[in-house]
């Protein structure tokens, strides 16, 4: 606001003499005067409001920033701790973990992957007499849960157990084992 409405708002206010605490609306001039007092009140949430967001807009840049920085931070020491990880791995090839007082390093085994052709799988399970390891429905699906029970894996392929025998349609993926890096809180 300008100070000439200031001003204005001010005299106002003094030839009505109005008082806040015991004023009683009696007349059309009063409740014109608490209608701008209302004005002036709406107003200046509206300035806090807009100062509020720019304000918070600010401090989110800022925050963004500094993450983006810390983030950097913890990527490359967490590089450097991946590094020393698998030196020790190649120096022992049972190295899984080690703690130490401010956290710990460690590999963590990942579960193989099973990559299915359900077609290929189904025919193989009909071939063999297995019906409990698929379901029809419109069309016929493999129990992969019950399949994966069912057989064992010997490196990339499913083999049924009983007789040694490949299953078609399934191959086994085994992927690295996952580094994580723990901080103590």
């Amino acid at each position: 606001m300008s100070e000439l409405q200031d001003d204005l708002i001010q005299y106002l206010e003094e030839q009505e003499q109005t008082e806040k605490e015991s004023y009683k609306i009696r007349n059309d001039s009063a409740a014109n005067w608490a209608l701008r007092k209302i004005k002036q009140a709406q107003q200046k949430q509206e300035e806090v409001n807009a100062l509020a967001v720019d304000e918070i807009e600010k401090i989110n840049r800022w925050s963004e920033e500094e993450n983006a920085k810390n983030q950097k931070d913890i990527d490359y020491f967490q590089g450097l701790l991946a590094q020393y990880a698998m030196e020790k791995r190649q120096q022992d090839s049972e190295f899984k973990s080690l703690k130490l007082p401010n956290g710990r390093i460690r590999f963590q085994k990942k579960q193989p992957k099973y990559n299915y052709d359900d077609d290929a799988v189904v025919e193989y399970l009909k071939k063999n007499e297995r019906t409990d390891l698929f379901q029809t429905t419109t069309t016929e699906k493999p129990l992969k849960n019950d399949i994966k029970k069912a057989f064992t894996i010997n490196k990339d392929k499913l083999i049924d157990p009983d007789t040694g025998e490949v299953i078609d349609g399934v191959t086994v993926e085994h992927p690295d084992d996952e580094f994580k890096v723990e901080v103590d809180k």
